[in-house]
């Protein structure tokens, strides 16, 4: 009994915590789809029976909700089944019901934009007026600037070619008082030089006269002819005396009574290497870097004839060779150190040119063969030469050589490649050889094929020219067309230093080794542009 009851008790139980739709649900559903259907049922029957009304009334019919769903079974176009004309029309009354609904709904926003869009529509017309505005007033800039430019061309066009013509005319005559200066300045220098040999002839046959009358007077028996001869001297030589007086004084002429001195050094003098040895200056080469890592660009080697040495330590070098004392630079026969030196008889000299443009020796400074310094430097820098800015551009850009078999005609009417050009060989137009040089061509910007008037030459970017068929002195202001680039660079470029500051190679007159520096210096120009036209 006790199970039963407990049995009994769980089901009920169980009965009590059901809700109202877990027993009767299904009942519930089944009365909702049943009265679904009968409404269904009633209503096709109603529209079944009230169809032609319908359809006599259909546009205002068609979207009622009792109608709706039976709308293709009341009538439909033909062609289209009952079930799409009934989709067919659900969809328009559901557009037409929403348009109703969500016109009344946005009507406001409506209202607000098309507001707006009026409001810009007139901001627009207004910005197009202003637009059209600035367009007149544009175009009528225009015209005027186009009138008043038309104007002005015509103008200026005559104007220009009468400034055209007046520059030509002012350049003809330019060139043609450059001209006849360098001519007077050549015409000068050559009466200078004239006179300066008249002078020294004179000297000469004074000093052989007088040597003459001394041998006389010697001798006894002679000492009448002695007599006569000394009135003849000195009745030559006191107006001789007041003509040398007034030829120094006036005309400065000096008279050349000795071979023109060089700046250099004995061949032993010490040289500085960086890596802290020391050469020989003539066992130097070409790209040794001496101390404070100064590369040697050029290397010259000269006659010593006529040179005045002196000693500073156990340094001998030549008495015009520059050398920096307390902050000057000065000749080294003005250093109170220095002492002449007299017995000098070695028959060559040696210097060299450097990137710094100067040269150490022991704990003096002494310039290289160029001899530039202090405002001649700054001078070379700022003579309209491009890419001068440090010294050893000065190498790069302004040296000079020419490739080492360059023909040079000799005196004798033999030829030599210069690079096998001796001192003291005479050149053709008797050019005396008193120096040769060696550059360093691998450091050089460029190198080029020239052609000078139909004569063709190969060197550095700076070959100077002494040529008065040639307008121009140096190569660095030939056309591009009349110089081509060569591809790969020579080693080592020769040069020449000869007694007359000139030679000839070819047709063509080219000044030394010197002008290659000189004709940027102020002090030199004017002189060596004077030799073109002597």
């Amino acid at each position: 009994m006790d199970n039963k009851g407990k049995g009994l008790e769980n089901i009920t139980k169980m009965y009590d915590k059901l809700t109202y739709f877990d027993q009767y649900g299904a009942s519930v559903i089944l009365f909702v789809i049943i009265t679904i259907i009968l409404l269904i049922l009633i209503s096709y029957c109603f529209v079944k029976i009230n169809s032609q009304p319908i359809i006599n009334d259909w546009p205002n019919q068609r979207c009622k909700p009792y109608i709706i769903p039976f709308a293709g079974f009341i009538t439909h176009p033909e062609g289209i089944s009952a079930t799409d004309y009934t989709l067919e029309n659900f969809n328009s009354c559901t557009q037409s019901i929403l348009s109703s609904i969500t016109g009344v709904m946005v009507q406001a926003i409506t209202f607000v934009i098309n507001s707006i869009n009026s409001i810009l529509n007139e901001l627009k017309d207004v910005i197009n007026d202003i637009r059209a505005m600035f367009d007149k007033i544009r175009t009528f800039f225009e015209l005027m600037a186009k009138e008043l430019m038309g104007r002005i061309m015509n103008m200026m066009i005559p104007l220009q070619q009468i400034i055209i013509s007046v520059r030509d005319v002012v350049g003809k005559i330019q060139g043609t008082m450059t001209a006849g200066l360098f001519t007077l300045l050549g015409t000068y220098y050559t009466l200078q030089s004239l006179m300066g040999a008249i002078a020294q002839f004179i000297i000469i046959i004074l000093i052989a006269l007088a040597a003459l009358i001394v041998i006389m007077w010697i001798i006894p028996f002679t000492w009448p002819v002695a007599v006569a001869n000394t009135t003849i001297f000195v009745a030559i030589a006191i107006p001789m005396v007041i003509i040398l007086a007034f030829m120094v004084d006036v005309l400065q002429v000096t008279p050349d009574l000795s071979i023109p001195t060089v700046q250099c050094f004995d061949e032993n003098t010490q040289m500085n290497m960086n890596d802290g040895s020391q050469k020989k200056i003539n066992e130097v080469n070409l790209g040794d870097i001496l101390i404070n890592n100064n590369k040697v660009t050029g290397i010259i080697k000269v006659n010593s004839a006529g040179s005045i040495m002196y000693k500073l330590d156990n340094i001998i070098v030549s008495d015009s060779h520059i050398i920096k004392y307390k902050d000057k630079w000065i000749p080294i026969s003005k250093h109170p150190e220095a002492v002449k030196y007299d017995s000098y008889n070695k028959p060559y000299l040696y210097c060299i040119n450097t990137e710094s443009k100067v040269i150490n020796i022991n704990h003096y400074i002494f310039t290289d063969w160029d001899e530039i310094f202090d405002k001649e430097l700054i001078e070379v820098k700022h003579n309209n030469i491009r890419n001068i800015n440090e010294n050893k551009d000065i190498h790069k850009y302004l040296d000079s050589g020419f490739f080492g078999n360059t023909e040079i005609k000799l005196q004798d009417c033999k030829t030599k490649q210069i690079k096998h050009i001796n001192i003291n060989d005479i050149l053709e137009n008797g050019e005396k050889v008193r120096g040769v040089v060696k550059i360093n061509g691998s450091d050089l910007a460029c190198q080029y094929r020239y052609n000078l008037n139909n004569t063709f030459v190969e060197g550095g970017p700076n070959i100077t020219i002494c040529d008065k068929n040639i307008q121009f002195s140096s190569t660095l202001y030939l056309d591009e067309k009349n110089k081509e680039l060569k591809n790969s660079k020579e080693d080592i470029l020769y040069h020449l230093l000869t007694d007359s500051k000139t030679f000839t190679i070819g047709d063509v007159k080219f000044y030394d080794y010197n002008a290659s520096i000189d004709l940027f210096l102020e002090k030199h120009r004017i002189k060596l542009l004077s030799m073109k036209y002597v």
